[in-house]
């Protein structure tokens, strides 16, 4: 019954979407699609969720071009529609047809800094707010992966601003330091090469000193291996030297916002059974009434894709249909609860 009733709409007619172009931080210009549902108007306002994405030159969809094409977030943008929820999702800075990055190193760096991407979470909050069919008290943030950790922090600042997110959506987010997950990762990648206990420990120690070195210097090494350099660009060294000091359940515990944790149980880079228990412990240990949700999806992977087997990454094809009913149902209680406010 209840569920029913959060998804029954007065509205006949199909959803509509249009381009919005935003400033980000230091002036950076960032374009969107903003996703309506069906029946929205400046009369009849809608509840809205920004959609921010994970690690790389991830674009407003979810993929990155021209070989990675997971469609995720533009998946969760419709079903969101379908269930009478606003979204906006964005080419990241220096992706798609968001401003280009600039080519000097040194002007790079500035660019891609940590810092940056928060903000350019928190400025598309507040682009989404300004919408005329939104209701703007019914804002909330959704990050996959990285994405998650930068809606954290985003949120964090919000919050202190006297303007929070009506609520935080967690999807495949990690909750232990980023340098503890990619030890795991780089340890898993090490036994499918069935390299020797001796040599797994002397290429994890190598990644230890490299991230030991840029946690304190914020300069990624010069002496980076080839095989490691993908994971450590030379320009990134203040982007990763704030993901390497951070803590994301600590980050989780600071929200005062009601917050839904959305992991699939067949995640191979965030792991269901030591990340997602980090966040819920600190999410539910938090002061005052906050509502915490957390949901684990049987069989999907990374990206809410179904597993068929074990050790693949399912990166293509629909979500889990459980992805979309335990999203929207949850959404839509938490921001209904804001109507009027």
């Amino acid at each position: 019954m209840l569920a029913a009733l959060l998804f029954a709409s007065p509205a006949l007619g199909a959803a509509t979407e249009r381009e919005v172009v935003f400033d980000g931080a230091g002036g950076v210009k960032l374009s969107a699609t903003l996703l309506l549902p069906a029946g929205a108007s400046e009369q009849r306002k809608v509840p809205a969720v920004v959609l921010v994405a994970g690690s790389g030159p991830t674009d407003r969809n979810g993929n990155q071009p021209p070989l990675l094409w997971t469609g995720l977030l533009k998946q969760t943008a419709d079903l969101l529609a379908g269930a009478g929820v606003a979204s906006l999702r964005y080419d990241k800075r220096g992706v798609g047809r968001s401003d280009r990055p600039p080519k000097d190193r040194a002007a790079l760096a500035e660019f891609v800094r940590w810092e940056h991407f928060v903000a350019d979470v928190a400025a598309a909050g507040e682009a989404l707010r300004g919408q005329p069919e939104v209701d703007g008290a019914r804002v909330a943030l959704l990050g996959h992966s990285e994405g998650g950790l930068l809606v954290m922090d985003a949120a964090a600042q919000l919050q202190g601003a006297g303007r929070p997110p009506a609520a935080v959506v967690l999807v495949s987010t990690p909750g232990r330091p980023l340098g503890v997950v990619l030890r795991e990762q780089l340890g898993r990648m090490c036994q499918r090469l069935n390299l020797t206990e001796e040599g797994t420990s002397r290429y994890l120690a190598r990644n230890d000193d490299i991230i030991a070195a840029i946690r304190e210097t914020g300069v990624v090494p010069d002496d980076v291996p080839p095989d490691l350099a993908p994971l450590y660009p030379r320009y990134a060294g203040r982007f990763l030297q704030a993901q390497f000091k951070s803590d994301p359940a600590e980050a989780a515990g600071r929200l005062t916002v009601p917050v839904l944790v959305i992991q699939g149980a067949k995640d191979l880079q965030v792991s269901a059974e030591c990340d997602t228990p980090a966040l819920e412990g600190a999410l539910k240990g938090r002061p005052g009434k906050a509502r915490c949700d957390v949901v684990i999806l049987e069989g999907a992977s990374h990206n809410l894709k179904h597993v068929e087997h074990d050790g693949e990454q399912a990166l293509f094809g629909p979500t889990v249909p459980e992805y979309g009913k335990r999203l929207t149902a949850c959404v839509n209680v938490v921001l209904r609860s804001h109507a009027g406010n």
